[in-house]
């Protein structure tokens, strides 16, 4: 029951990053993270740089700024899912601009989900410049 409840909140939270990604409105997005969430890069050019953040206020201010400086991605649908009791990782493509350069590429992302909140999220989208 726990795995499911945690699945259901996590495909959420995709759905609201990927409309957020589309429109550049995160804020579905963003009243589902805890106060206390982490959000980190694990591998790629970005790992242990400025991409790690904690808190949902400096996740906020991240997710704000890709909005004003017009990031926009396409997110499909998850081809490949996998979770336990507290964490859900979809596997899916992605297409748009970051940084006013086109992106596309396969990613992943991971959701940690505790007392019915984000409090985790590690992105897997390889390298970007």
């Amino acid at each position: 029951m726990q795995q499911n409840t945690t699945f259901k909140i996590a495909q959420q939270a995709f759905d609201y990053l990927a409309q957020g990604w589309a429109t550049g409105d995160f804020q579905p997005y963003i009243d589902m993270l805890s106060d206390e969430v982490k959000f980190w890069v694990p591998v790629g050019k970005q790992r242990d740089t400025s991409f790690g953040y904690e808190g949902k206020e400096q996740m906020s201010a991240r997710l704000w700024r890709h909005k004003e400086t017009g990031d926009r991605l396409i997110l499909s649908p998850p081809d490949q899912v996998t979770s336990n009791d507290t964490t859900v990782t979809f596997e899916f493509e992605s297409q748009g601009t970051i940084a006013n350069q086109p992106f596309k590429g396969r990613n992943a992302i991971s959701f940690d989900v505790k007392d019915g909140k984000i409090s985790g999220v590690r992105e897997y989208f390889g390298d970007i410049d």
